[in-house]
């Protein structure tokens, strides 16, 4: 449970990607933040994407006090050229390939496993000091072997109810809850409302339906770094993603099957940090003894994204059972999977 939730928002690296990150910090803030935020942007904007999904499977409302409880997993397809980003010496003050090449293929958080060595040229206490240390790898490979795909998972718990007037609201919930590090939290509010009987012209083809959607989502995490890279204290990494979508949705019943599809807009945010102080000892680049240096709160990563989306999906309605799969196309492309209790 804990790496699945640690992977889904930030945190699924595991000790190795961890301490290979922290070593980054030895360079200048401005350095570290600058790869970090190459690093982890493909991860940030596929989460963003993916917590406008998943908010229904079917354009029809409950009747009054219908309900639905909802288990989902929602997979933003991290495309081929985020994998890696390239670094170039020429943009860092403090960073360089040790090999001497001016630039270099890296991976990102959702890449491979190919690494660099880079050495850090600085000044700690007023002395010129080097470091070096090797480019963090990435998780992608692990999540291709698993699905065939890299991809950025977020899974969703969350409860429909019905009102008054064709109007479902649905609440996705989770008290900020420790699991064994990783703290997670999560808050999500959408209305759907159904338009259908606005328009006569349906009632000759009662199997469809449309309506409308607003939600918002949010989601809070924070993972315990300390012991698992660097030295120092209180090291840890927070996460907060939120994001607001709204989506026009049809469907078609065709016997126990149903089809639906929906056109929206999602934007939203990602800000990442990583907290705490971290302790390096350096090189003395002219008498060879040992230099040591800490940096403090170092880490302050903030994304954006936003865009089009189209999902396409199918729903076999098995009595109050119903199963769903669907693709959405957007510029983090998804593919979501899910089951739901749905009364009324």
């Amino acid at each position: 449970m804990k790496k699945v939730l640690f992977g889904l928002l930030i945190l699924a690296s595991g000790k190795t990607v961890a301490q290979d990150m922290g070593q980054i910090l030895a360079g200048s803030t401005a350095d570290a933040n600058k790869y970090l935020n190459a690093y982890f942007e493909p991860f940030a904007k596929g989460e963003i994407m993916n917590i406008g999904r998943g908010w229904t499977s079917t354009a029809k409302t409950h009747k009054l006090l219908g309900l639905d409880i909802t288990v989902n997993a929602q997979m933003g397809l991290v495309p081929s050229g985020a994998e890696a980003f390239t670094f170039n010496k020429a943009d860092y003050s403090t960073f360089s390939l040790t090999s001497g090449a001016s630039s270099a293929t890296l991976p990102t958080f959702m890449g491979g496993k190919t690494q660099q060595n880079i050495t850090v040229n600085t000044t700690v206490n007023g002395k010129n000091v080097k470091y070096t240390f090797n480019s963090p790898i990435g998780v992608g490979d692990d999540i291709k072997n698993a699905i065939g795909q890299a991809a950025v998972p977020l899974p969703v718990i969350q409860v429909g109810l019905g009102l008054i007037k064709h109007t479902d609201v649905k609440l996705r919930y989770f008290p900020k809850t420790d699991f064994g590090g990783t703290k997670v939290g999560v808050f999500g509010l959408a209305v759907q409302h159904e338009f259908t009987n606005y328009l006569p012209f349906l009632g000759k083809a009662p199997f469809l339906h449309l309506s409308g959607l607003v939600g918002y989502n949010s989601i809070d995490a924070s993972y315990d770094l300390t012991g698992k890279g660097v030295s120092g204290s209180n090291q840890r990494a927070e996460l907060s993603l939120s994001g607001l979508t709204v989506q026009a949705i049809a469907s078609a019943k065709l016997a126990f099957l149903e089809f639906y599809t929906s056109l929206g807009y999602t934007s939203g945010k990602c800000d990442a940090n990583m907290k705490g102080t971290y302790n390096f000892n350096y090189t003395d680049a002219s008498s060879g003894a040992t230099v040591s240096g800490s940096v403090t709160d170092p880490v302050s990563l903030n994304y954006k994204n936003s865009g089009v989306s189209n999902t396409w999906g199918v729903r076999a309605n098995l009595l109050f059972i119903k199963l769903f799969a669907d693709y959405t196309f957007a510029n983090y492309n998804g593919v979501g999977l899910g089951a739901s209790f749905s009364f009324r």
